[in-house]
């Protein structure tokens, strides 16, 4: 059987890049049908290749790699030093000490938001909206992705994934239903911020992949299969659907800016002067040396 995992560790762990830990396995469930959609998002809304993108509780830095490949400014924020080290050995990025509550940065800095599997874990999700809503430029998109708060959602990723004795393959507090944000909310809560939900789309398994989404998770409770081959084994895909999770994106009111091309015109910093702590991967810091988009913290 797994062993058992405290909610305590999870984020605070530094093997995110382990095939045979969960958070990789995490990974590898939700990348295949996230990442595509992310830059699909990007690309739609016109976020053009070397723009500024903030990611929220950016872990090791999955999506952050994701970005970066695809040419994009990055910089990640998480609570935890661990993951921040460990997504900045493995990801041509910047990434921040912080949370999203009180996010290091000047108003208007980022033509683009992360904010994927996050604000389910957060004590004050109003507080870090209106913090997307601040360093968003007028007409910058934020991307999110989450469970949504419905009896079905508890049934799946509550009771079977964490709870139940034979299927359960997560820590069994890693996710608390109650701070679960239904999709119509989440619709309100970001309009209050200036943000208007263009679209959203159900996350689901096709009931026919269902049977091998049940083996993969008796597989992995028995340890012969990895996270990483159980994750990739369960088949997410966009549907009508949004009983379990779902994912979309928001644009700021207001014309669209360019926030590098503001910065340097005015000779405006992206970090604030707030206290922060900070990694940066090599390639990161010496790109941003070059090509002058932050000022980086002494």
């Amino acid at each position: 059987m797994l062993p058992a995992v405290s909610r305590e560790s999870v984020f605070d762990d530094e093997a995110w890049w382990n095939p045979d830990g969960f958070l990789y396995g995490l990974h590898a469930l939700i990348g295949p049908l996230r990442g595509p959609y992310l830059l699909a998002t990007l690309r739609d809304t016109n976020v053009a290749e070397g723009s500024a993108v903030l990611d929220i509780g950016s872990g090791g830095g999955f999506l952050a790699a994701l970005l970066a490949d695809a040419g994009y400014d990055v910089v990640g924020i998480d609570p935890a030093m661990s993951a921040v080290r460990s997504a900045a050995q493995h990801v041509p990025a910047s990434f921040v000490l912080g949370v999203g509550e009180t996010l290091p940065f000047t108003n208007d800095s980022f033509e683009a938001v992360v904010c994927s599997e996050v604000l389910e874990h957060l004590d004050d999700v109003d507080a870090v909206i209106a913090e997307v809503g601040r360093v968003l430029c007028p007409g910058g998109v934020l991307v999110f992705s989450l469970p949504n708060r419905t009896l079905l959602s508890r049934l799946a990723l509550i009771e079977l994934a964490q709870h139940n004795r034979i299927t359960r393959v997560l820590p069994p507090d890693l996710h608390d239903w109650d701070r679960f944000i239904g999709s119509r909310d989440l619709t309100e809560l970001v309009r209050r911020h200036d943000l208007i939900v263009h679209e959203v789309h159900g996350v689901s398994v096709r009931v026919r992949d269902l049977p091998a989404a049940v083996g993969a998770m008796m597989n992995l409770r028995r340890r012969q299969i990895s996270y990483a081959e159980a994750g990739a084994k369960v088949r997410l895909r966009l549907s009508r659907s949004r009983a379990v999770a779902y994912i979309g994106y928001a644009v700021k009111t207001g014309q669209r800016t360019s926030c590098t091309e503001q910065d340097e015109a005015q000779d405006i910093t992206r970090v604030s002067t707030r206290s922060l702590s900070g990694v940066f991967s090599d390639q990161a810091l010496q790109r941003r040396k070059e090509h002058g988009t932050c000022q980086l913290p002494r």
